[in-house]
């Protein structure tokens, strides 16, 4: 991969801890504002909130190393039941006319802080949406709500769970038990470690379904009648040793400047932006300081503070602006 290509992931790429910590605090005043975000993530948004809280804690306890390889970049991935930091290093990056990723390859290393969402009893959850627990209970047995399991002490919700829709939850079971699998508390094939079912029924009646491996090699994939998927979620829900994921991922992969709704970095070419800090009212050695942190791969931070300590933030945010209307202006007038 070539200079320029790096220059663009590291510009991008999470690397130090402080970046972990700002993109967590943006993506949480996103989630509270409703900007930008999957109707998902809105649907579980006050639980949402407080997992991240409780995850950023966790981070801020953390002693996380920065990651030093030029390709290597941290990512935090937030499903209906976990949140997890982990370290990814690429190895193939290929970019399209925009300079944008357009494929690559990476490895994913195992995750570095994980929280799990706590499951709340029947009358918590209840309690929450100001329901009667039978109700919460009949949601369960009708399967509006998965995210669920039957202890010796009673129900008990995923704290994420909102409150249901109409439409039928989709994602995947999995077996979360020390020993056996899915076909221990089901009708589904030995080995069957992932059991997953599309809710689209075919024009037969029938729905597709899929079930893998360990290793998420496929073992089965075939067709289910609504009865046969209903028997078979009914026991799947009831078991201790089975989660339910549904198809809700956010993954956060890049750093953001605060203070930016984008990252000006990537959103204006270098050279415009050397030719701003050559225009101000600077002494020389200023400016050659801040040219050589603009150059930096890393050094948008830093550019940003030393920006604000000369009182000179808000020129530079209306520079971008007029940057961007001048560019998409020229988009217009292109097309």
């Amino acid at each position: 991969m070539d200079a320029h290509t790096l220059k663009l992931f590291q510009r991008k790429a999470i690397k130090s801890k402080r970046e972990v910590l700002e993109a967590l605090s943006d993506y949480s005043l996103r989630l509270m504002h409703d900007e930008e975000h999957s109707s998902d993530a809105i649907f579980y948004r006050p639980a949402l909130i407080e997992l991240i809280n409780h995850f950023t804690k966790k981070v801020c306890n953390c002693d996380l190393a920065y990651l030093e390889k030029p390709f290597a970049s941290y990512e935090i991935v937030i499903t209906n039941i976990d949140i997890n930091l982990n370290s990814v290093e690429y190895t193939k990056i290929s970019l399209d006319e925009s300079d944008e990723i357009e494929s690559a390859e990476s490895s994913t290393y195992e995750p570095i802080i994980c929280i799990n969402a706590r499951l709340l009893s029947i009358e918590e959850f209840a309690q929450r949406f100001s329901i009667d627990t039978k109700v919460a209970i009949n949601w369960i047995k009708h399967r509006k709500i998965k995210c669920a399991e039957k202890r010796p002490s009673g129900w008990h919700v995923m704290e994420t769970q909102g409150f249901p829709s109409e439409e039928s939850q989709s994602g995947s079971y999995f077996f979360i038990g020390e020993n056996g699998d899915l076909s221990s508390v089901s009708s589904l094939r030995e080995g069957t470690q992932t059991f997953t079912a599309f809710q689209d029924e075919r024009q037969d009646g029938l729905l597709d379904f899929m079930s893998f491996d360990s290793n998420g090699r496929l073992i089965e994939h075939g067709q289910i009648s609504s009865e046969e998927l209903n028997t078979l979620e009914d026991a799947l829900i009831r078991s201790q040793d089975v989660l339910f994921e549904n198809t809700f991922v956010e993954v956060i992969d890049e750093k953001v400047i605060p203070g930016f709704d984008q990252n000006p970095f990537l959103i204006v070419k270098e050279e415009d932006i050397l030719n701003f800090v050559a225009e101000l009212d600077l002494p020389e050695e200023t400016k050659s300081v801040l040219k050589t942190i603009a150059r930096d791969n890393c050094g948008e931070n830093l550019f940003i503070e030393t920006l604000e300590k000369l009182s000179l933030k808000n020129n530079f945010l209306l520079f971008i602006n007029e940057s961007i209307v001048k560019y998409a202006d020229s988009c217009l007038h292109t097309n």
